[in-house]
């Protein structure tokens, strides 16, 4: 962001040496960001906040308490937006060739996601919940193969299935999950997750300000 405003203050200042005619027209110009940049400023905060709601589902989905995986995560979502979002404007007017990109992409971030977790028990979880994540964009379904058991050895945990996901209009969402736990998250990012035992959980997505209600 910082090079691109210094691009558009040296654009800016090129256009007052050429133009004497309006010396107070190309001073506007110089200090007053363009319509583009204001999209991009735009576009950035709506990839990150899109980002940060869809990793803290996920995160809770596969009760992921390593702080790196799940920033590495975030990002790879980040990227993901910031793709997609490039893609339909590409694509406006090819509903085929939009629909192949946009799957390409999220098959894309199924691989990154499964290569940054390391752990097939999760990415089973990760690709069962998948179809919340990705909100309706098309992707390429996962075929698990069985293998035969040979020994019969204790299973090693799953995350809790979800069982119901709500998206309210104004951006707000609400996760219930088989073992009870809800989780709430509101258009800014903040989550509220109130655990079977009673706990409540509240996390400030500004500040990172966690609270603990038991």
């Amino acid at each position: 962001m910082t090079k691109s405003l210094l691009l558009l203050s040296a654009a800016a200042s090129l256009a007052v040496v050429s133009c004497t005619q309006d010396k107070q027209a190309a001073m506007e110009a110089a200090t007053t960001p363009s319509a583009d940049t204001a999209v991009v400023m735009n576009d950035d905060m709506s990839y990150r906040s899109d980002a940060d709601r869809v990793i803290t589902r996920v995160a809770n989905d596969l009760d992921l308490n390593d702080t790196t995986v799940v920033s590495t995560i975030g990002r790879t979502y980040y990227d993901r937006g910031r793709r997609l979002s490039e893609l339909n404007r590409r694509y406006a007017t090819d509903t085929v060739g939009r629909y192949a990109a946009l799957r390409a992409v999220n098959d894309e971030t199924d691989n990154a996601v499964k290569k940054v977790l390391n752990d097939d028990e999760r990415y089973n979880t990760y690709t069962s919940n998948r179809g919340t994540y990705y909100e309706g964009t098309p992707y390429t379904a996962t075929v698990v193969v069985a293998e035969p058991v040979v020994v019969a050895a204790p299973a090693r945990p799953r995350g809790p299935r979800v069982v119901e996901y709500d998206k309210q209009r104004d951006g707000d969402v609400k996760i219930t999950y088989s073992n009870g736990k809800v989780v709430k998250i509101d258009k800014d990012g903040d989550t509220k997750v109130q655990y079977p035992n009673g706990t409540k959980v509240k996390r400030d997505a500004d500040d990172g300000e966690v609270k603990v209600k038991r």
